[in-house]
């Protein structure tokens, strides 16, 4: 009987405490998900930034080729 009893409040414990770290761990869902969308504006801002500068080089590259293009023309 007193071995039933000890199985039942080892469990009834073990239970208990599984609750209270589920808890804990939905406690934290909304900070986690905040976490991830500034991650993600992070993320676009890095990507809009890196964009603009490919752009720039690629305009840069334009700009150099058609500087040699009319120092070309003018030989």
């Amino acid at each position: 009987m007193y071995k039933e009893e000890n199985n039942f409040l080892e469990n009834l414990e073990f239970q208990i405490s599984m609750k209270e770290n589920t808890y804990k761990n939905f406690k934290k869902i909304p900070v986690f998900s905040e976490q991830v969308k500034q991650f993600d504006k992070a993320v676009m801002k890095l990507q809009t930034k890196f964009d603009k500068i490919r752009l720039r080089d690629s305009y840069q590259t334009i700009i150099i080729e058609l500087e040699e293009l009319i120092q070309q023309s003018k030989n």
